[in-house]
């Protein structure tokens, strides 16, 4: 939680406005701010760029410039990550079977839980699994 909060005031500091950006950005930044903190409680459900606009009431297009401005990230992207965060901790926390971690994660297809889990990792669910039980438990 330390390194989490850590990493929230450093993207504070990187999100503030610089000389060359105006004051009229921080509206666009708290938006940012309130899609982001509505993905990393709700990333267990459909979400999406479309969702979360309706939800904050602006345009998508909008929110997804003024998200990717404050994070470096688009929003799927951000999704995809709090995402995969998630099904680390439950691969090696629970014997759920990997249909199961997927859906507790906001996935409804396995097999593109895989391929987002593998880009995200560079390892299948599986082989991440295996990884971090040969490096943490058999150490």
């Amino acid at each position: 939680i330390a390194l989490e909060c850590i990493l929230l005031l450093i993207l504070q500091q990187i999100a503030a406005p610089g000389p060359q950006e105006s004051a009229d950005d921080s509206p666009g930044i708290a938006l940012a701010w309130k899609a982001h903190q509505i993905i990393r409680s709700r990333f267990h459900l459909p979400l999406s760029t479309a969702v979360l606009a309706k939800e904050l009431h602006c345009n998508a297009d909008y929110l997804g410039r003024v998200y990717r401005r404050t994070f470096r990230l688009t929003l799927t992207e951000a999704i995809h990550r709090q995402r995969v965060l998630a099904a680390e901790k439950l691969l090696i926390s629970n014997s759920l079977s990997l249909t199961e971690v997927a859906r507790q994660c906001g996935f409804s297809d396995t097999s593109y839980f895989r391929q987002i889990f593998r880009k995200h990792t560079g390892l299948t669910p599986a082989g991440w699994k295996q990884r971090y039980c040969k490096e943490h438990i058999n150490s």
